[in-house]
């Protein structure tokens, strides 16, 4: 089954490690909780991650996994993603570091779990 979840989301911030690994963050508002709250769905899956800025065509940022979200007392969510440099479109990561919020469309396909009745 494919989820998507589409979010307006603020870049938080990235990170390039050394051994190849790239952190991405990524904070949405409180009216965007239960978007949010969607994306728990897509751990443990590859997350194809597309971001469209105001006045720009949607841009691929490439494919990540999950590695947690936080949600602090205000109803804030904080979406970290993590991948390795090969799946990461890296110009398009940088293009999307400003101050403005803008669209993020996360998809992912899972597999559904089939109920087992005993």
């Amino acid at each position: 089954m494919e989820v998507k979840v589409k979010e307006i989301v603020k870049y938080k911030g990235h990170t390039v490690k050394q051994n190849g690994s790239v952190d991405l963050k990524l904070t949405a508002m409180y009216s965007e909780l239960t978007k949010s709250m969607q994306v728990l769905q897509m751990l443990n899956n590859d997350v194809e991650l597309t971001a469209k800025l105001p006045s720009m065509k949607p841009i691929k940022l490439g494919i990540f996994r999950v590695s947690k979200v936080i949600i602090d007392g205000d109803g804030e969510s904080i979406l970290c993603f993590n991948s390795l440099n090969d799946y990461v479109e890296m110009n398009n990561v940088n293009s999307i570091v400003c101050n403005e919020e803008f669209q993020i469309l996360m998809r992912a396909e899972i597999e559904e779990e089939e109920n087992e009745e005993e």
